[in-house]
């Protein structure tokens, strides 16, 4: 006789996703051999988003449940953090509105969070994630792997080091582990991204690895909170990170991380491994540091953003700053 296969709660934040949310849902209980339920939370939806919620709960009560929205949130970081606060199930999926799941994703990612467990065990925070198929709105293919079009090398086991300023971990394939989930219950006003910040505290006090397989059509529109693919060419790309603006933006994101990175070490430091928490106070002190220092510590630490160009392009702002 087989051990039952635990509920897998997917956590689903909706704000005005009426045009695709029904192909979403679809996916998500039409999921193979997994045991799934949906937690949803619209954040003042002006479209059907509510009404479609609302019809899906009546249908699946024992399946579909759906949070009251008391104070709009104002942000999709915001309002999965109230979906993760309610959340009781052992394992959280984020799971966005306008993708599509699917069949094998959650079985994909469960496998590989078995195998965590059994390396590092149950009681540590542990995410996975897995590679996507870039799509259209009408579903057609556009980039066959988001890890190989972004070139992410290392999306399957990333350094924490490159975590802090590089996420890759795409939060609508992420699976939590309850450790982690109750971790993420405190959320610092200095997080950027609900996923990112899943990603940081399972790289600095658990663990977390990649499946190098797409587990769902990315659906690439005009209201993407985060797109995948950036639009401007390589000639555009480089002359954009050689710019006054491009130097400008990457100093602005760089105190971004950096604040976040000191949220972390103040909410979770106490728990982390002794590399992951040197490797955090490194990253927090980079721009108090001489520039050849600060080179050496990004190296020893492998503090540098995916991709040989942008590693080259850190170097040359920090010998002219």
């Amino acid at each position: 006789m087989t051990a039952p296969v635990p509920v897998i709660e997917a956590l689903l934040a909706t704000y005005n996703g009426a045009r695709f949310l029904s192909e979403q849902i679809d996916s998500v209980l039409a999921q193979e051999a997994i045991d799934v339920c949906i937690l949803a939370r619209d954040d003042g939806s002006r479209d059907d988003t509510p009404a479609i919620l609302a019809k899906y709960a009546s249908m699946h009560p024992e399946r579909f449940r759906v949070l009251p929205t008391d104070v709009p949130t104002g942000s999709a970081q915001r309002n999965f953090g109230q979906l993760l606060l309610a959340s009781q199930a052992e394992y959280v999926a984020f799971c966005d509105q306008d993708d599509v799941w699917l069949p094998h994703k959650l079985q994909r990612t469960f496998k590989r969070m078995q195998q965590l467990e059994v390396q590092h065990g149950s009681h540590v925070p542990l995410l996975v994630s897995t590679d996507l198929l870039v799509v259209d709105e009408a579903l057609q293919a556009i980039a066959a792997s988001l890890w190989q079009q972004n070139g992410l090398a290392n999306a399957t086991n990333p350094p924490l080091g490159r975590l802090l300023s590089d996420n890759t971990v795409t939060g609508c394939t992420a699976l939590l582990n309850r450790a982690l989930v109750d971790r993420m219950r405190e959320m610092s006003a200095a997080v950027l991204m609900h996923d990112h910040w899943a990603a940081l505290i399972a790289a600095s006090t658990g663990a977390l690895a990649g499946v190098e397989e797409a587990t769902i059509l990315y659906r690439q529109h005009s209201s993407n909170v985060v797109g995948a693919i950036a639009s401007r060419s390589p000639l555009q790309k480089l002359q954009r990170l050689l710019s006054r603006e491009g130097v400008g933006d990457r100093a602005l994101q760089h105190r971004k991380d950096r604040a976040q990175a000191q949220a972390l070490l103040e909410l979770h430091g106490t728990a982390m491994k002794p590399v992951a928490r040197s490797t955090v106070e490194a990253f927090i002190r980079l721009e108090e540091m001489p520039r050849m220092e600060r080179i050496r510590t990004m190296q020893r630490y492998d503090l540098w953003r995916s991709g040989t160009s942008r590693k080259l392009v850190a170097i040359a702002d920090i010998l002219r700053s």
